[in-house]
């Protein structure tokens, strides 16, 4: 049975949890999207590697060459863009159609998620500096207090800036 959240601060841990969360299902989301589109097309990638491989690999295979034993890291969307471009043949990259105020607030949300998971300095100065660049705060808030104002509307920001990536992105792969 669920309980109600009655404690601001357990409020702000579970907001919290979420920022990770959302970062982890959208980086299983890019890693998915990759290896479909080598499925479709490696030319590129089996370029750069020198590979034999099949016209139309498996998505096992795919998943392989791209991944191996480790798993795919990108500190923003940039990161992910400047990846795609370098083993996508143009005709199937998705990740070229996302826009750039839509990588913008996926960027500020890598930014809460590394302070959240490392809470070193360089990732408080970095959640500041994003906190007063973009939404002109002058002091520095917990994320959780953060993406709670405003009744929530920051957080839903977020969340619509990676689903309008992934609608920017279905325009190549369907």
């Amino acid at each position: 049975m669920l309980k109600r959240v009655e404690e601001e601060e357990d409020f702000f841990e579970i907001l919290e949890s979420l920022v990770i969360r959302l970062c982890a299902v959208w980086e299983a989301f890019i890693e998915g999207e990759m290896i479909d589109c080598l499925n479709i097309d490696c030319s590129k990638y089996k370029e750069e590697l020198q590979l034999k491989l099949p016209e139309h690999p498996s998505k096992d295979l795919c998943e392989a060459i791209l991944i191996g034993s480790r798993y795919l890291d990108f500190k923003n969307v940039d990161d992910i863009k400047g990846f795609a471009k370098r083993i996508l043949p143009k005709e199937v990259n998705p990740f070229k159609l996302i826009k750039p105020a839509t990588a913008r607030r996926i960027n500020e949300l890598y930014v809460m998620r590394n302070f959240l998971s490392h809470y070193s300095r360089k990732s408080r100065r970095a959640l500041q500096r994003m906190y007063q660049d973009v939404w002109h705060l002058k002091k520095f808030r917990q994320p959780g207090d953060f993406l709670s104002s405003y009744s929530g509307k920051r957080l839903f920001h977020y969340i619509d800036a990676l689903l309008d990536a992934a609608k920017q992105m279905r325009k190549i792969i369907s």
